[in-house]
């Protein structure tokens, strides 16, 4: 990587049929950064045109600019694109053969043609919503009468095989205290028969695990969360099956006289369940694969995402551990759910940087790991400097669209960490901090049952406890806490779809993130010191200059004189 850098296949992202948006890396003493673009083939009819480029970000020796091209038709045909800018007086280029002391066609970076799917595909209600995920087994009972038998008293201590008897009819129960507490999008944890309290080792996916109800059920609370504008999506387990799925069984069954032998990856005859017999999730053997690459399995898979859209009218996907399914069949398989409902949305499970799933085309959106890694290793761990902090958030923001970033579900914890406050290690400001950062941050801010009432639990099954409902969870600061960052989120279209851009100053412990469209403003400032700094010095630092407001949701609030240590300070310009 060169001190200037430009990647079309990283950083041309294609955000409408006629809007490219395309991002630039150079060096700090850059000025007047430009994009110059046309038609290939019609210079003379529509001219070379120039764009300025709005820097966003600097860090180390760079800054970081972004603009989006708009096509000179209806779509974007033929277009080629060059950057120019200044560095000490002199007039330089950049294009695939590096930097140029002279505009030249030859070279150009190019976009040939906008096709019908290929642009960023973004349901139209995503970009208002904050998720609220819910591990089905452990929100709360409705029903008494599906429970297994060996169920538990609820509240017992978790553990990775024992039950206490959640079910479809006590999500139903509890809408009106989601509506309370704001959330209007749900993703459900697997809701079909298995064997386990997970339900991440399906045996029938055609049927609602009888521990949870019935298809009615679903129904029931698909309908109403539609009229409260609660969005449903559910959790999609297709690079893997349960070791007891019928079509396994006959595997084990049958051996190599089994039809549906390359439905799976096995690599050795008479089949025993082991971690070398079969592939399977993480050698996990109760877990085997399943080869998509088999039209028979596409097929099935298909007929399940079909069959549930249909009968129960969800909204959408989040495929378990995408990155591991082959990623032209996530291409397929959306296909294929927009065909049935082109407002769907498919969430990707991913660990670490999603920018290939992202690119593939196969998902709209991720399980944004990465950003909540950056969070912890500064604002809980100390382990990176606030300089490592904002080149690595910088570098994560760099990598996508901002039509990418404001449909990301941004996660703090899930059913596969250890709660978010026991994560704090117990202490409030620090999860105050993060919240506020998540909820400002571009894309969507989601919601583990029960961390808005201060659950707390280790990694799994700690984290899987059941719902703590004789707490009064509405009754607790944390709750009114999380209630106003969601109230912001959905009424703010700053929050929503503004801009970014992420200031950090060398020798300050103080850090800014400003959401913006035109002159009007949202900024988050954290100061992440141990001591109460005077706030005027520091915004003048941060280049944050004329007249703020707290952000305080009736937009009456005064600035203080002084910024408490650890505090993030929410403030928008006065008008």
């Amino acid at each position: 990587m060169t001190n200037y850098d430009h990647d079309p296949a990283l950083d041309a992202t294609l955000i409408s049929l006629n809007e490219l948006e395309v991002r630039l890396r150079v060096p700090a003493e850059a000025e007047r950064v430009q994009v110059l673009f046309w038609n290939k083939y019609k210079i003379e009819q529509y001219g070379i045109r120039s764009q300025s480029m709005t820097m966003w970000a600097e860090s180390g020796q760079h800054r970081y600019y972004r603009t989006i091209l708009t096509g000179m038709e209806s779509r974007i045909r033929y277009l080629q694109y060059t950057f120019k800018f200044e560095i000490g007086g002199e007039t330089l280029w950049l294009n695939t053969e590096g930097l140029q002391k002279k505009q030249a066609f030859k070279g150009s970076y190019s976009y040939a043609y906008a096709g019908d799917r290929d642009a960023v595909n973004a349901p139209d209600w995503i970009e208002s919503r904050v998720w609220y995920q819910i591990f089905p087994e452990r929100f709360c009972n409705g029903n008494p009468g599906n429970d297994p038998k060996e169920t538990e008293p609820w509240g017992s201590e978790p553990t990775r095989d024992n039950y206490m008897g959640g079910d479809l009819q006590g999500i139903i129960d509890k809408l009106d205290y989601l509506n309370r507490l704001g959330i209007n999008a749900l993703y459900l944890n697997p809701l079909f028969t298995a064997t386990s309290n997970h339900k991440y080792d399906s045996v029938n996916y055609f049927e609602i695990d009888p521990q949870f109800g019935t298809m009615q059920d679903l129904r029931e609370l698909v309908t109403k969360c539609h009229e409260r504008d609660i969005k449903v999506v559910l959790d999609l387990v297709i690079n893997h099956c349960g070791f007891y799925h019928p079509y396994f069984q006959d595997v084990v069954e049958k051996g190599e006289g089994s039809a549906y032998k390359e439905w799976f990856y096995v690599n050795r005859y008479p089949v025993e369940r082991s971690e070398d017999d079969y592939d399977s999730v993480g050698y996990y053997q109760w877990m085997p694969k399943l080869r998509t690459s088999n039209p028979d399995v596409q097929q099935y898979i298909y007929d399940i995402v079909s069959f549930w859209q249909k009968e129960a009218g969800i909204d959408g996907w989040r495929i378990d551990v995408a990155d591991e399914v082959e990623i032209s069949f996530l291409r397929e398989l959306k296909s294929c759910v927009k065909k049935l409902n082109p407002n769907a949305i498919i969430i990707a499970e991913i660990w670490d940087d999603a920018k290939r799933l992202m690119m593939s085309g196969g998902v709209d959106s991720v399980m944004n790991y990465e950003f909540r890694t950056i969070l912890f290793d500064y604002c809980l761990d100390r382990s990176i400097t606030l300089q490592q902090f904002h080149a690595r958030l910088v570098r994560l923001a760099h990598r996508y669209s901002l039509k990418e970033l404001h449909q990301m579900f941004n996660l703090l914890g899930s059913h596969d960490t250890e709660r978010i406050l026991t994560r704090c290690g117990g202490d409030m400001d620090k999860l105050y901090q993060i919240m506020a950062i998540q909820f400002v941050f571009p894309g969507n801010p989601t919601v583990y049952y029960g961390d808005e009432s201060g659950m707390t639990g280790a990694n799994d099954p700690g984290c899987r406890g059941s719902m703590a409902w004789e707490r009064l969870p509405e009754g607790s600061e944390l709750f009114a806490y999380t209630q106003a960052w969601i109230s912001r989120k959905k009424e703010s279209p700053l929050l929503q779809s503004g801009s970014v851009e992420l200031r950090y100053r060398e020798g300050a412990d103080c850090y800014v993130i400003r959401r913006f469209v035109e002159a009007e403003e949202i900024v988050l400032f954290c100061n992440f010191s141990a001591e109460r700094l005077d706030l005027e010095p520091e915004l003048s630092r941060f280049d944050l200059k004329g007249s703020y407001r707290v952000y305080d949701d009736a937009n009456t609030g005064d600035m203080p004189e002084i910024i408490e240590p650890g505090q993030c300070l929410l403030f928008e310009t006065v008008k």
